[in-house]
């Protein structure tokens, strides 16, 4: 007959070494909102400045963040810059998410071919900022996401996932994060937080510090205990008293 007290032995070894392999990291989350250092428009127009529609800026009007429009004869983007130089994080410490945050003010917005026609999605295009106003940034970005408007209110907010952008940013050590924010069909709207009433772009970065686990002082000490247990039931079962003798 199997011993029973082995088995119950080699159950609380198992018990106590679940504890001790099973603990999972402690994960401390803190989250930052960061404004813009600059924020600014650029017009990339055939109509207005005695230029092309060709996808190169040709007018920035700095302080602006309002009309986002893709007409027929021209576009105009909204930028944000934001100083991420602060983020500099500890190695035990990552970003868990990055989301750029925008509010709808009106569609009734008019320019550049269209008339009070919501675009349906906006994109946003990332790129490495200076912290100074220039027209070329309306080239530099590159796509990042894209939010659906089609069914969109004003007073809505907007959820920009920017999360990988900023954490090659921050592993580059750049200073400044900059973003784009344009229509990606014809149609136009005008944001609010700038020369309009509503929340100004910001930035909000979740952080998580994860550190190693560590196993308890009492944790341990059972894993011992029943180690040393499992020992002695073993000496015992193997001890002469427990082993049959020859008869005569």
């Amino acid at each position: 007959m199997k011993n029973p007290y082995r088995k119950i032995a080699v159950s609380s070894v198992c018990t106590a070494l679940s504890f001790v392999l099973g603990a999972s990291p402690e994960a401390k989350a803190a989250s930052f909102t960061l404004a813009p250092t600059i924020t600014f428009e650029v017009i990339d127009s055939s109509t207005y400045f005695g230029t092309s529609f060709d996808g190169r800026g040709d007018e920035v009007f700095p302080g602006n963040f309002d009309t986002v429009v893709r007409g027929t004869v021209g576009e105009a983007a909204e930028f944000a810059e934001f100083n991420i130089g602060s983020l500099s994080l500890a190695p035990n410490t990552v970003i868990s998410s990055a989301v750029l945050l925008a509010e709808i003010y009106t569609f009734q917005t008019f320019g550049l071919g269209v008339s009070a026609t919501n675009p349906g999605s906006l994109g946003i295009f990332g790129y490495v900022g200076n912290g100074t106003v220039e027209a070329s940034d309306f080239e530099a970005g590159v796509f990042l996401s894209s939010v659906d408007i089609s069914s969109s209110s004003p007073g809505d907010i907007l959820n920009f996932d920017v999360t990988s952008f900023v954490n090659q940013r921050v592993s580059n050590r750049d200073a400044f994060a900059g973003f784009g924010i344009r229509a990606l069909n014809l149609g136009s709207l005008t944001l609010g937080g700038g020369n309009f009433p509503g929340i100004q772009p910001r930035l909000i970065v979740e952080t998580a510090d994860v550190t190693e686990p560590v196993p308890e002082p009492t944790t341990m000490l059972c894993a011992a205990i029943a180690l040393g247990w499992g020992g002695w039931l073993k000496r015992k079962h193997l001890s002469p008293q427990h082993k049959t003798t020859p008869q005569d």
